[in-house]
């Protein structure tokens, strides 16, 4: 098996899931929504982007406790783990689940490594925003080129 097909049949297998939820019935298993291959494992949402001297992210994380939210950073890897808050709706009398709620963790990796003692963080109306300043030798150096 190639990777090509390795990522197909992954794919594959997500959609199987999804439907499996879908028959079900989601709304009756709220749980369901965070399941290996489900939406969990990209929550929080993330939009980054970077200038020569800080990768920059928002991560979008409506509903969850800003005193459980978590920011780890080694080398080049973002880790954001935290709560969602449960809804008052009791399990048995839900008739459509989509906002999931419990613990998460996410990591992704970065396009450079991170100064991780000058990070700054901010969470604002559900919106996490991180300043990444990039470590000394991931940032770009000009060399001065002499003519003769």
């Amino acid at each position: 098996m190639n990777l090509w097909n390795f990522f197909k049949e992954m794919e594959d297998l997500q959609g199987q899931l999804g439907e499996l939820s879908r028959e079900f019935g989601a709304g009756r298993f709220p749980k369901l929504s965070f399941l290996p291959g489900l939406s969990a494992r990209h929550f929080p949402m993330m939009n980054i982007g970077s200038d020569e001297n800080n990768v920059f992210v928002e991560a979008i994380a409506p509903g969850v406790d800003p005193e459980s939210l978590k920011v780890s950073v080694v080398k080049n890897a973002l880790t954001i783990s935290g709560q969602k808050t449960t809804s008052n709706i009791p399990d048995e009398a839900y008739h459509r689940c989509e906002r999931a709620a419990g613990k998460f963790v996410r990591t992704v990796e970065l396009p450079v490594d991170i100064d991780a003692e000058k990070v700054t963080a901010e969470y604002k109306n559900g919106i996490l925003s991180l300043t990444l300043p990039k470590a000394a030798a991931a940032r770009q150096h000009l060399i001065e080129i002499k003519h003769s």
